[in-house]
């Protein structure tokens, strides 16, 4: 599979205000600054309070937890509404996933990852379909997801969701369009 691990490293220097083109090229400094400690990506937390997850760099982010649910931040205007979020969602449902898209605080989603109520995240992209998250970095310490690796619901829907855009499973939900 083309899918790795991601290690992800909250931003402690930069933030974002809103979700717009130009910030795939503004999350180049805090993805740097990931990079320098170790990290593949950078997470960025809402610009409010500081306190609650947004985005990785330019992926949407999810968490599975224990008991079958999958969670993922509100659309708040910072966090793109983007059609891989769509398409992961309604997948998810199809599964029998209960969804909720809830305000995910960084304190209390690093608390479950230790206490192993969420035992799966990963982060979805146009061009980095799933990605999981293995471990997390900041100031003051590293969580690891699950065992590190990719869970088992991630790798699940990265494989239907690919095989639905490349045609190897019927596209039961209308989602792709014939060009040619």
């Amino acid at each position: 599979m083309d899918h790795r691990r991601v290690r992800a490293r909250r931003s402690r220097r930069h933030r974002r205000a809103a979700k717009c083109g130009g910030n795939y090229a503004s999350s180049l400094l805090g993805k740097n600054e990931a990079a320098e400690h170790g990290a593949d990506e950078v997470l960025f937390l809402d610009s409010e309070t500081h306190t609650s997850i947004d985005e990785l760099s330019g992926m949407n982010v999810f968490a599975i937890t224990r008991d079958g649910r999958l969670l993922t931040p509100a659309l708040t205007g910072s966090i793109l509404e983007g059609v891989t979020r769509h398409s992961i969602l309604r997948l998810a449902e199809d599964r029998g996933l209960e969804v909720s898209e809830q305000r995910l605080v960084m304190s209390e989603v690093l608390e479950q990852v230790t206490s192993g109520e969420i035992t799966e995240m990963f982060a979805c992209g146009t061009a980095a379909v799933i990605n999981p998250i293995g471990e997390f970095r900041a100031h003051g310490g590293s969580w690891t997801v699950g065992d590190g690796g990719s869970g088992q619901v991630t790798l699940a829907l990265r494989k239907e969701l690919t095989d639905i855009q490349y045609g190897r499973i019927p596209d039961r939900h209308g989602w792709l369009t014939r060009l040619v």
